[in-house]
């Protein structure tokens, strides 16, 4: 019991610290968190950053009330790939595909998460969170024929 509260304890001052560390690379390096963007049906998407834990939120995109948390096992971590969409005039209302994930290899890993009418707001943010083996690179992401490379956002 003991044992189990010690790795509770250190996994949350872990967490912590990736979250500051985080926090800080985003404000020491603000163009580092802006990617080539991607247009799919009139909608822009540009990857915001990357990050990893242990449990997620899921929510639908864009965010609204449907939220489900997801736990990893051992071995396991989710890598949480937040996008920004904004809409643009070419927009008609459609359904958007569930993004795709490839690591490096090229192996896919499939989120939970999915769009709600995507249109809604005019710009918005949602985090896709895929469960991968722990320290698993990051290659790219995929919603039907758009494609943005993840590799300078992935720190792995």
């Amino acid at each position: 019991m003991r044992r189990s509260n010690e790795v509770r304890s250190l996994k949350s001052e872990v967490r912590s610290i990736l979250l500051l560390a985080s926090l800080f690379s985003l404000l020491t390096f603000p163009a580092a968190g802006q990617g080539k963007p991607a247009n799919y049906k009139g909608l822009e998407i540009t990857v915001s950053s990357i990050e990893r834990a242990a449990t997620v939120g899921l929510r639908d995109c864009p965010p609204g009330s449907n939220t489900v948390r997801g736990l990893t096992k051992p071995g396991e971590e989710f890598a949480i790939v937040n996008l920004s969409f904004r809409v643009t005039p070419a927009f008609k209302e459609t359904i958007v595909k569930k993004p795709v994930l490839l690591d490096a290899s090229g192996k896919t890993f499939n989120t939970a998460m999915s769009f709600v009418d995507p249109g809604a707001t005019p710009e918005y943010s949602c985090g896709f969170a895929y469960r991968v083996p722990e320290g698993t690179k990051l290659g790219k992401i995929q919603i039907d024929t758009a494609t943005l490379d993840l590799t300078a956002f992935d720190k792995k």
